[in-house]
């Protein structure tokens, strides 16, 4: 309660912010970010004294098409253009500039969070953020790795999205849609190069073919050399190359019937894995060098993030393949529109992680992955603009996870050789640990919307969503010998196995077992939406929501505990009023909602400290935990040439209740192996993020325009981990990025200056204890100052 009412007493102050955030942009001329302020299609321009007006937004998230100024729902769309414009071609991309949202990469899984809600590292996890591609739902985070090709336009979608899109959407969505083939031949490519060797080139055709028929063919290639210079291997990581292709087909069998295919592809190589350094070592007291911490010194690891220096043993990777087929068939009758949307997609992935970070082979293993699902999907959907509108559906998912962790313990030897017991292990060293863990899912579910347009004012709907959820998993783990670097695993010889068992159980390193189970979730997920029109231009609303995220299994389980292995669903009950408003012939917008969301269980990956110093994965359900806040966002179109905008969220994102936390380096320092977080923040939960920016149009000679903008974004300060450890906090900071654009009168060409982070910020992404050194940590940063040029060109 003491959290809600601090929420309701910093509303002003939030206020005040916002203003304080706009004056700004119009005092240093900054505008719209390319992150908040998106068009996937352009209106004309309204009538008034500038010939100004914002763009419009369409947007299809409640399976409809509509304008997002009248849907009742918080969301950040970014379009085409500013995709392209900015070189936005990942999901981190777009999240380092957009308030209250961060996608990064990490160590078992990548970070998926909104509003402070995410779902940890976790590879069984499913996700909190939900990831849909041209309705398509992509539930595993490693999937967020993979390069953006040709996109019309994304949806970030905030809070619980339970009706429309599913069961594990629970703390938001992100709707993505792809290009389609259009009725007139559109043909585009861009090339770029700047520093760091970043580079991409993309290209995308299509049209009719028939009258019928039309295609649609895109392809891109991106990536960059690296940043980081690894004074080891004398490399510079992360080192990134990927490759995406996609065609998609369309055609007309009646006037009423409509068939779309795509095929998609992607490929991302990376050298370097997650690029991490090497941070207090030695650390300050009361802490003293641990062991890895001591060899890195004695190595001649640089440290800090200061510099853009780290030294990790060569052959650090992670590979992402994936493939995609979807059909989708649009049939009109009865003024109705019937929808069949049938998906397949897979992907495989190769992780190797130097887990020490330095050049001794200490510690690392291998996590490769491997996933497969179809998904079918049928809904009726009446048509808009009735005094009743409703929306049903069903769908069904299978899917089939299979996950690895080989771990080498070559830190371990010495101490194996020094304990005669186990001297009969010797010649198999370095001891490696083996995790398999395999899993069947069936997701089944039944959902409908009813909207009623009372008056012309007045509108309610409400929806409901029925799944059922049963997982079914086989997880092994034992223990042999490491052939090579990373992986390499072989099983003891079978009389050898019980004494490599006993020895893995005396250092804390879990346990050889034979595990396998199974559960059925099922939930009901209501939402309801009151929503009135105050006049033409204004717009309140009201909606409460229901989400549910099923149960499952911890992948990286190494305990032989049956009764570690399963965790239970995540419940949410989520509220938001909202204003949403443009003025003055639409040349002005301002937005806002107060939320809140109460979660029950909420699913958190926990890492516990073993003897050995290195750390063993446990999964638990935090007891209650609240995210609420304000955000804010305006646009002001003040003339054709000059355009402003402002985004703000403040957030309140802790436990109420989570008594069995994992440990903070001080607290594992004093023998304690877990803590009371109540009251704490989550993590990736910044009280204040806000970002403002400017474009401004400058006339030239021979029908030429140059085009300027700056973009600021910032933070207050986040915990990267769980367990709120002060080694593990990103402080405050703001970051600057710009663009200038040499454009053609008719807009056929144009030349891009993109400039990232220009005030060369540290703005950390990911962090992890370093194994075996209590007080030393190893973190992970966005890149540094970059500048890009760009050519674009458009038939």
């Amino acid at each position: 309660m003491y959290f809600t009412n601090k929420l309701w007493r910093n509303v002003a102050a939030f206020a005040f912010s916002s203003v304080a955030i706009c004056s700004f942009a119009q005092e240093s001329h900054i505008e719209q970010s390319p992150a908040v302020m998106t068009t996937p299609a352009a209106a004309a321009n309204a009538p008034g004294e500038t010939g100004a007006s914002l763009d419009e937004i369409i947007v299809t998230a409640q399976h409809r098409v509509e304008r997002l100024q009248n849907v009742p729902i918080s969301a950040i769309v970014i379009g085409e253009q500013a995709l392209v414009e900015g070189n936005l071609n990942s999901f981190t991309d777009i999240s380092n500039t957009t308030p209250s949202v961060h996608i990064g990469e990490a160590g078992r899984s990548n970070n998926m969070y909104i509003r402070g809600i995410g779902s940890g590292e976790n590879p069984s996890f499913d996700q909190s953020v939900g990831l849909f591609i041209d309705d398509i739902y992509h539930g595993r985070s490693r999937i967020t790795s993979s390069t953006l090709l040709d996109l019309d336009h994304l949806e970030i979608l905030k809070g619980p999205q339970s009706t429309f899109f599913g069961n594990n959407a629970i703390a938001g969505a992100l709707n993505v849609v792809t290009k389609k083939p259009g009725g007139a031949f559109d043909a585009s490519i861009r090339a770029l190069y700047g520093e760091h060797g970043q580079y991409a080139a993309e290209g995308a055709v299509g049209g009719p073919i028939t009258d019928a028929l039309s295609m649609r063919v895109a392809a891109i290639a991106d990536g960059s050399n690296g940043w980081i210079n690894d004074t080891y291997t004398h490399s510079l990581v992360p080192e990134d190359h990927n490759l995406a292709a996609r065609w998609t087909t369309s055609y007309d069998f009646t006037q009423d019937l409509n068939v779309t295919m795509k095929v998609e592809g992607s490929q991302h190589r990376n050298n370097g894995a997650l690029g991490l350094q090497l941070v207090n070592c030695p650390p300050a007291a009361p802490f003293v060098a641990g062991a890895f911490c001591k060899a890195a010194i004695a190595a001649g690891v640089p440290t800090g993030l200061g510099n853009n220096e780290n030294a990790a043993s060569g052959g650090q990777k992670l590979d992402v393949d994936s493939t995609e087929t979807v059909a989708v068939v649009n049939y009109q009758h009865w003024g109705h529109t019937f929808t069949s949307v049938t998906g397949y997609y897979n992907y495989t992935i190769d992780f190797d992680l130097d887990a020490d970070g330095i050049p001794p082979t200490l510690i690392n293993g291998v996590a490769p992955e491997q996933y497969h699902q179809f998904s079918q999907e049928f809904r009726v959907a009446s048509p808009s603009g009735g005094s009743i509108e409703y929306l049903a559906g069903v769908y069904f998912q299978p899917d089939h996870l299979a996950t690895e962790r080989h771990v080498n313990y070559g830190f371990l030897s010495p101490v194996i050789a020094s304990i005669p017991t186990f001297a009969p292990l010797v010649p198999y060293l370095p001891l490696s640990q083996n995790v398999y863990f395999a899993q069947s899912e069936h997701t089944g579910s039944v959902f409908g919307s009813l909207g009623w347009n009372v008056t012309d004012y007045l509108k309610v709907t409400g929806g409901l969503r029925a799944s059922d959820v049963t997982k079914t998993y086989h997880l092994n783990s034992f223990f042999g010998s490491a052939e090579q670097n990373y992986g390499g695993f072989v099983p003891f010889p079978a009389s050898l196995a019980p004494l490599g068992a006993a020895f893995a159980n005396k250092v804390g390193l879990g346990a050889t077992s034979t595990l396998s189970g199974n559960r059925d979730d099922h939930a009901l997920m209501p939402s309801a939406k009151i929503q009135y029109q105050l006049d033409h231009e204004a717009m309140m609303y009201f909606s409460f929501a229901r989400g549910f995220k099923s149960g499952g299994f911890n992948a990286v389980d190494a305990t032989g505990v049956a009764a570690n292995v399963p965790f239970q669903p995540e419940h949410v009950n989520a509220y938001e009023l909202g204003l949403k408003s443009e003025w003055l012939d639409h040349r002005v917008l301002a937005n806002v909602d107060v939320f809140r969301s109460d979660y029950d269980n909420l699913q958190v990956a926990v890492n516990t400290n073993a003897v050995t110093g290195n750390f063993v994965s446990v999964v638990r359900n935090a007891a209650a935990s609240r995210s609420e806040g304000v955000e804010f966002e305006t646009q002001w179109a003040i003339s054709r040439s000059l355009r402003l905008s402002a985004a703000a969220t403040y957030l309140e994102s802790y436990y109420i209740n989570y008594p069995g936390a994992g440990s903070t380096n001080q607290q594992l320092l004093a023998g304690a192996q877990t803590q009371n977080l109540s009251g704490r923040p989550t993590e990736f939960a910044p009280k204040w993020s806000g970002v403002a920016s400017a474009t401004y149009t400058i006339p030239l000679m021979n029908g030429l325009q140059l085009t300027t903008e700056a973009r600021e974004f910032l933070s207050s300060p986040y915990f990267l981990s769980s367990t709120d450890d002060s080694l593990l906090r990103q402080g405050s900071y703001a970051r600057l990025d710009g663009r200038l654009t040499l454009e053609s009168a008719s807009g056929r060409w144009a030349i891009d200056i993109i400039g990232k982070n220009l005030t060369d910020r540290i703005i950390e992404t990911f962090g992890t204890n370093e194994a075996n050194a209590l007080g030393s940590v190893l973190l992970q940063k966005e890149e540094p100052r970059n500048v890009a040029a760009q050519f674009r060109y458009h038939w």
